[in-house]
């Protein structure tokens, strides 16, 4: 696997460590305060971070199996609120995260060596490699650090 590759598996792979740590010692109180009407409490955005890792996993596997896909956009405050995150048990979701991320890993592990050039059509932003489908979620997750920890912070 060449060097590009393994490093952005490694940078997936320590995505749930990182949230884990992030609000491993929060309350129950902390970790579902919304700190406003329609924002996302910290479990809901550690949720959302779920959602981001299985739909860049899947958009990636799809341009490394299909000639210039199309990549369908998603609702992301509807999948929040339909997946229940508000609700679910903390250890439920960190357990996800981690299938999620070691998911996404495996698939960047086991893309031909070519393959990170190739493109899909995201459907609101236009042309996008395969790369750039690895780098998104990584390139997101400091802002939603910090999105989650303000949450908790509220």
């Amino acid at each position: 696997m060449p060097g590009e590759q393994h490093a952005l598996a490694e940078r997936l792979r320590t995505v749930p460590a990182d949230f884990r740590a992030a609000v491993i010692s929060l309350d129950d109180g902390a970790l579902r305060r919304r700190p406003a009407a329609g924002e996302w409490s910290a479990i809901e955005v550690l949720g959302h971070i779920i959602d981001k890792m299985e739909a860049w996993a899947a958009r990636a596997e799809r341009i490394a199996a299909e000639e210039r896909p199309l990549l369908r956009s998603y609702d992301q405050d509807a999948y929040v609120r339909e997946r229940g995150y508000q609700d679910r048990p903390l250890q439920e979701l960190l357990d996800s995260l981690t299938q999620a991320s070691n998911h996404f890993a495996d698939v960047v592990e086991h893309l031909p060596a070519d393959a990170l050039d190739r493109e899909g059509v995201h459907e609101e932003s236009g042309p996008i490699t395969l790369r750039q489908c690895i780098l998104a979620p990584l390139d997101s997750l400091p802002g939603h650090m910090a999105q989650l920890r303000s949450a908790a912070q509220r």
